[in-house]
């Protein structure tokens, strides 16, 4: 004798299930993409990956809209500033991003570009899942506490 479960109890269950925030790492690096992807998703993100401001840019058009987006600016192709403007410029302006960048001095261009804030590289896990979680709160762990 076992619980069986009808197809629309499973459905139920489904919409009632949170929905985790999903993040956007865009960064040139395939190890560091990699590693913040693994980090984030073991916190309970969703984690999408670019690397470099096209890929980012193909994926805001074809429909993503994550609820923070992680950015290095110095990729090929299309770096962090020139993303940020075809951002602003294709109306995803309301996405939230996050600059990572190899010195403070960007910190001007953050603001400049409507960044929330900006990370110094290299970022500490510790320093990157503090701020990830002030702008984009799980709300489970947040109800836990």
């Amino acid at each position: 004798m076992g619980v069986r479960l009808s197809q629309s109890n499973y459905a139920m269950k489904k919409i009632d299930k949170p929905k985790c925030p999903s993040i956007l790492v865009v960064e040139d690096d395939a190890d560091i993409r990699e590693l913040m992807k693994i980090f984030l998703e073991a916190e309970g993100y969703q984690v999408s990956l670019a690397g470099d401001g096209v890929e980012a840019i193909e994926q805001l058009q074809a429909g993503a809209r994550p609820s923070l987006i992680l950015l290095d600016l110095m990729m090929p192709r299309m770096d962090g500033e020139q993303f940020l403007k075809e951002m602003h410029a294709k109306q995803f302006s309301q996405i939230p991003v996050v600059i990572m960048a190899g010195h403070c001095a960007v910190q001007q261009t953050a603001d400049q570009l409507k960044a929330v804030c900006c990370l110094t590289k290299p970022v500490e896990l510790e320093v990157l899942l503090n701020t990830v979680q002030r702008l984009v709160p799980i709300d489970s762990k947040r109800d836990a506490a």
